[in-house]
Order: structure tokens, then C-alpha cells, then sequence
């Protein structure tokens, strides 16, 4: 299986919401009952219009025989004060359809924004948030290099 990994445009605008509906459904559906899995399909196509006018953003989608397959959406950060004036790259989603997976397209991904967080913006680090519970994400990112750096701790109320 063949993909190709490209910078998104304005045509993919409607692919890349059904990946990302595809990702909020199974992902966080499935870990926080908290979030809003009709996200992309209500506010995505004015988000990817926003990321793909924003030089410090990074919209990517992976496409085989049968259109898109994957994204990835991430951004570089502001250097401040506080982060010791550094840039941070931030791997805000991920997805790769089941037809697409274990064919090096995920990490396809993630190698592409990566070099271009720290080539092209001089990011120091790379930070991606997985769910806990979800094993098989922090596994395949543990993969690529990615350390646990801290922990959030949620109450849920009652």
C-alpha cells in the first residue's frame, strides 16, 4: 500500500474533517466522555481553513488510491520567557485510517512534522498528549523517541 504525504490545501478541507470526526469518535469517545465528537463536523472546516493560513501551523494528509487515508495536524509554538525562550513543536492530532495503518504512514507523519518543527522553526522539542488508557498511542510514540515528561491528573466531578 502505497501513501502519499503531502502538505494539505483547501480541496482536502473535507477529508481532513472526516479524519479528524474518524479520530474524535474513536479516541476520545472512547477515553473523555467530556468531549464534543460532533467537534469536527460543526467548527472543522473553519479550523483547517485558520491552520492552513498559519505560517506556524503544519497541516499534512496522507492519500492512496482512495483519497485521503491520514493527517496530521501540529504547530509551533511562540518562544517565551517562561520556556527559557524556546520553540516547542505541539502534534495537536493524528490519524491514519485501518486500511492505511502499519504501513509507515503514522510515522510517515510524525517524521515529517517533526523535521519540519525543528528544521524549519528550530523547535527544541516535539510534545504530542495521548490518553492514559490509550496503550496502543503511547506505545507507537514511545516508538518514535517521545518520553513521558508529565502526568495530568483529572477529578471528575461526582
Amino acid at each position: 500500500m502505497a501513501a502519499e504525504i503531502r502538505l494539505a490545501t483547501r480541496a482536502d478541507i473535507e477529508g481532513l474533517i472526516g479524519l479528524e470526526g474518524q479520530l474524535f469518535a474513536g479516541d476520545a469517545g472512547e477515553h473523555d466522555p467530556g468531549v464534543d465528537v460532533t467537534w469536527p463536523e460543526r467548527c472543522g472546516a473553519a479550523d483547517f481553513l485558520a491552520l492552513l493560513g498559519n505560517e506556524k501551523a503544519l497541516v499534512l494528509v496522507a492519500t492512496d488510491a482512495l483519497g485521503a487515508c491520514g493527517h496530521l495536524v501540529g504547530w509551533v509554538s511562540e518562544a517565551s520567557e517562561v520556556r527559557r525562550r524556546v520553540v516547542t513543536g505541539y502534534l495537536r492530532s493524528l490519524f491514519v485510517e485501518e486500511r492505511a495503518r502499519r504501513h509507515g504512514v503514522a510515522r510517515g507523519l510524525v517524521e515529517r512534522f517533526v523535521a519540519w518543527a525543528e528544521g524549519e522553526h528550530g523547535a527544541v522539542s516535539v510534545s504530542v498528549t495521548a490518553y492514559a488508557q490509550n496503550q496502543h498511542a503511547r506505545a507507537f510514540y514511545a516508538d518514535l523517541g517521545f518520553e513521558t515528561v508529565s502526568v495530568v491528573l483529572t477529578r471528575a466531578r461526582g
